[in-house]
């Protein structure tokens, strides 16, 4: 049976994330979409939820969809979205205003019954083009949400002008320069493929580090202490270090550490190994073999804040199969 598809929409307090969920359930009529909330009280979605199903933290929309409550525990809410009789084809979690999306990407990258059921879609930020610019310098948790993201929608950008929309534009890319940023307003952006890219896939992780320019002695890109660092290798890495270490690493910087993607060269195994970590959680997935005429270039991609750039490369060489 195919798995889910997860999309977890992100943004900081009046960004416009109810009202992007509203305009993607408009904008897929034929999907049938389960909803989970961190909490209600921002506003009610779309002003229809009529019926209660099971319990008092389970709903139906007027349209067929499930609306739940994140009031337990993320792991026992989906249980519950597994075990009803209700059929849904695709997930969507909004978070709070103020929530760090890692906690939840965390669950989805490790957690076993979850991964059985579900598979994660992308991560979207919406971010209010009108007092983002000045909130990005005092709120931590916004930083956060954009430097995890795959996806950025940059909303209200009628209220906020084609000049300040641009300044804040170069803002984001600097925080992330490799989520994709669409302009909205309303929370309805031009692209209709909002969902449905995979961006978690292991093949699209794959892509994603190639498509990393090779320049690793430029500086990625740094704002406001995030920051994103390249380490590129075509010596093997020695398995068991490089898991220690990172077990290590993610643990003694889970403030500072949001997300890590690679392709890795390990020695004595004849696939690609993909890698990608939210916090303090890894996961490593098979990939494709090499081949004869590969580079077998090991690639990874660090976001997070205040890099310490030298120590983390020095420790990276250190775990490398001379």
């Amino acid at each position: 049976m195919a798995k889910i598809p997860v999309t977890l929409i992100t943004g900081f307090l009046g960004a416009g994330k109810t009202s992007l969920l509203n305009h993607i359930i408009e904008t897929y009529p034929s999907k049938k979409f389960a909803i989970i909330e961190n909490e209600f009280g921002e506003e009610n979605i779309d002003s229809q939820l009529v019926t209660n199903i099971k319990n008092e933290d389970i709903f139906e929309l007027s349209n067929g969809c499930i609306c739940c409550s994140l009031n337990d525990e993320l792991y026992v809410v989906l249980q519950n979205l597994i075990k009803s009789d209700h059929q849904f084809n695709h997930l969507l979690i909004e978070t709070t205003g103020i929530a760090d999306p890692g906690s939840i990407l965390a669950s989805f990258v490790t957690d076993p019954f979850i991964k059985k059921e579900f598979a994660l879609d992308a991560v979207i930020c919406l971010v209010d083009a009108e007092n983002a610019a000045h909130m990005i310098t005092q709120e931590e948790i916004l930083k956060k949400q954009i430097a995890i993201s795959d996806k950025i929608l940059l909303n209200k950008t009628d209220l906020a002008g084609p000049e300040k929309t641009n300044r804040l534009r170069e803002e984001l890319k600097a925080l992330n320069q490799f989520a994709r940023i669409d302009e909205c307003v309303h929370a309805k952006p031009n692209n209709q493929d909002i969902l449905d890219s995979y961006s978690y896939d292991p093949t699209k992780i794959y892509q994603f580090v190639l498509g990393v320019r090779k320049d690793e002695s430029k500086k990625i890109g740094s704002t406001h202490g995030i920051e994103n660092m390249i380490y590129s290798t075509t010596i093997p890495m020695d398995q068991l270090k490089l898991g220690m270490w990172l077990d290590a690493f993610l643990r003694f910087n889970q403030d500072s550490i949001y997300r890590i993607k690679g392709i890795l060269n390990l020695a004595g195994l004849n696939n690609r190994i993909v890698l990608q970590s939210v916090h303090t959680q890894i996961q490593a997935t098979v990939g494709k073999a090499w081949k004869e005429d590969d580079l077998k270039e090991s690639k990874i991609v660090i976001i997070g804040k205040n890099l310490n750039r030298d120590a983390i490369k020095k420790n990276l060489d250190e775990l490398l199969v001379n």
